[in-house]
């Protein structure tokens, strides 16, 4: 059974050059895309997904909000962080949230 990964971006060139890049494992897992936290709520509820990854600064809902959204309402579900604008507190906030991994 193939997986699905949902990323999250509001970058659309970063978005689709993360999409790109997984495709090689598209015999693993398919990937669903999201250009706000908001747009990965909406996917989450339509569709199953195996891991979230998303970054932290977006319009409307971030990727803490969503952080927050997936571990109350699908804490197996786990999630990556990326961001260019990486700070210490930052990451120990997504790591407290529950976030499994932190790309800066």
């Amino acid at each position: 059974m193939i997986k699905n990964v949902l990323i999250v971006d509001d970058d659309r060139e970063m978005l689709l050059a993360l999409k790109d890049g997984f495709s090689k494992y598209k015999e693993t897992f398919s990937v669903l895309i999201a250009e706000d936290g908001t747009g990965a709520v909406k996917i989450l509820k339509e569709r199953a997904v195996s891991l979230v990854v998303t970054d932290l600064k977006m319009p409307q809902m971030d990727g803490f909000a969503l952080l927050t959204h997936v571990m109350e309402n699908y804490p197996d579900i786990p999630v990556i962080i990326i961001t260019g604008y990486s700070t210490p507190d930052m990451e120990r906030l997504a790591r407290e949230g529950g976030a499994v991994g932190y790309i800066a």
